[in-house]
């Protein structure tokens, strides 16, 4: 059972780092002028934020360590989010 839940929180580090890769994305569609790829990007960030906040609540405790860590990770996420949804707002203006 143990290698099951390190092949899930392998994926959910996955997750995160693909959300951070849609924003990097993002970004450069702000830049770019493609808003509306820019702002299904970012969407799809929120969502593996989403998805992965909840999953998490399925990570044993004997993985509390690593379970710490994505929580981590998935609150620098959430900032990223935000960060780039305020870029891509002030872009609009």
């Amino acid at each position: 059972m143990q290698q099951f839940e390190l092949v899930c929180t392998a994926l959910l580090q996955s997750e995160i780092d693909l959300a951070f890769t849609y924003l990097r994305l993002a970004k450069a569609e702000t830049r770019g002028g493609s808003r509306i790829h820019a702002a299904e990007l970012i969407g799809k960030a929120a969502l593996a934020h989403k998805n992965v906040i909840q999953d998490l609540d399925g990570v044993p405790t004997e993985f509390q360590e690593r379970k710490r860590e994505l929580a981590g990770s998935a609150c620098d996420l959430l900032e990223a989010i935000r960060s780039v949804q305020r870029q891509f707002l002030a872009y609009a203006n």
